[in-house]
């Protein structure tokens, strides 16, 4: 029986009405003939009763019977007469009749009707259901629910693309909520670290126009005072010109091509080696990857690995650790160093724009390093990993599907 439904359900829609058509006509063929015959034969039955022969010379009578005997055909001819049906069988006779006459349609229409309701039932009102709740569920903003209707009919592939449809919706949905989630958070570092070099510019422009004129200042507190001034007015330019990538960043475009993997291993490793270098470093770099090609964007990996870097050898106090992997649905690149670690507010902060840690004044640095990975990273079907290594230290892995 489960094989049967399951042959069912993945019939296709034309063969299911010809099938149910097909068995509707020879349902009501076979009936007809039957209730016809029966018609027919009682009908005759009753006409028996009343029926008599007279002769019919002239032939003029449709209703003529022949008998030939002999060698000779002889031609004997008979008029048929039925005298009136009594009382009791004029109601039965003409139902009779009635029923030899419109029975077929009746029949061949029932047996129709009965064929598509079965075909609704069965085939078509649950699909229509699930579609029918499943669009009042997105009219109302709920895409938190998923179209499970199996078999191989039109309406299983027509169920299939909706839900293929409400998971690229609720995708889509969440990447905006995602985007303004982060939006949010821009703004709030946005008004956050703005207003500090802000009221410092309003204090010390307060000063100049309350006691320059007066002469009560000193030429070299004067130049101080300016000299802080540029130093926040340089900050808030670069402020803006920070803003201004921020905003670049979101219409980046992720293009995958086929890139030779010993190729991006070897730029990867000369620019690790060189900035370590500089920083007087020592630089543990262990390529794990077997495959030919990676079907990626090398530069957007290229620039993370870049960021993670500069990281690391900001922080780290001797070493830092490089390794590549590569399965078949990703590129792994984690970069650790040796340093003091994140902190617990760092691990869940680090990578939110404009997040600079515990720094003072002198070393203030806008923090979009890991934010330019971790956007990167997800552009690119991938995410970023903030942890701690076993050993101590700091460590980051970027994630690159392909």
């Amino acid at each position: 029986m489960g094989k049967i439904k399951s042959w069912y359900r993945s019939i296709p829609l034309w063969l299911a009405i010809f099938l149910f058509a097909a068995a509707a006509i020879i349902i009501a063929s076979i009936v007809s003939n039957r209730v016809t015959s029966a018609a027919n034969l009682k009908i005759g039955e009753m006409e028996l009763k009343y029926i008599f022969l007279m002769d019919d010379t002239d032939n003029s009578n449709e209703h003529t019977f022949y008998s030939v005997t002999g060698v000779q055909a002889e031609v004997v001819s008979y008029k048929m007469e039925i005298e009136p049906v009594s009382e009791d069988d004029k109601l039965p006779y003409a139902i009779y009749r009635l029923t030899l006459r419109y029975a077929p349609i009746l029949i061949y229409s029932v047996s129709l009707l009965a064929a598509v309701l079965l075909l609704y039932f069965t085939k078509l009102k649950k699909p229509l259901a699930l579609l029918l709740s499943a669009s009042a569920k997105i009219a109302e903003n709920d895409f938190d629910f998923s179209l499970d209707y199996s078999g191989h009919d039109e309406m299983a592939r027509l169920c299939r693309a909706f839900e293929k449809m409400r998971s690229a919706l609720y995708e889509s949905r969440q990447h905006m909520s995602r985007m303004i989630e982060e939006r949010k958070q821009l703004n709030d570092a946005y008004t956050h670290d703005i207003r500090t070099p802000i009221a410092v510019l309003k204090g010390y422009s307060g000063i100049l126009t309350k006691f320059l004129p007066t002469g009560q200042l000193p030429p070299e507190k004067v130049i101080s005072t300016v000299n802080t001034m540029e130093a926040h007015i340089e900050r808030l330019e670069q402020f803006a010109n920070s803003m201004n990538k921020v905003q670049k960043l979101a219409d980046v475009v992720i293009r995958r091509e086929l890139v030779r993997a010993d190729e991006l291993v070897g730029t990867l490793r000369d620019t690790a080696m060189l900035l370590c270098e500089k920083k007087h470093l020592i630089c543990e770099f262990d390529p794990r990857i077997k495959a030919q090609t990676l079907n990626i964007d090398a530069s957007a990996v290229t620039q993370v690995f870049e960021n993670l870097l500069g990281n690391a050898t900001r922080f780290a106090k001797s070493k830092v650790t490089v390794r590549l992997d590569a399965d078949e649905s990703a590129l792994t690149v984690r970069v650790a160093d040796d340093g003091d670690g994140f902190t617990e507010k760092a691990l869940s902060s680090a990578a939110m724009p404009y997040y600079s840690g515990e720094q003072n004044e002198e070393t203030y640095h806008f923090g979009l390093g890991l934010y330019i990975c971790k956007t990167l990273s997800e552009k690119h079907g991938g995410s970023l990993t903030i942890e701690n290594g076993d050993g101590g230290g700091a460590a980051v892995t970027s994630t690159f599907g392909f």
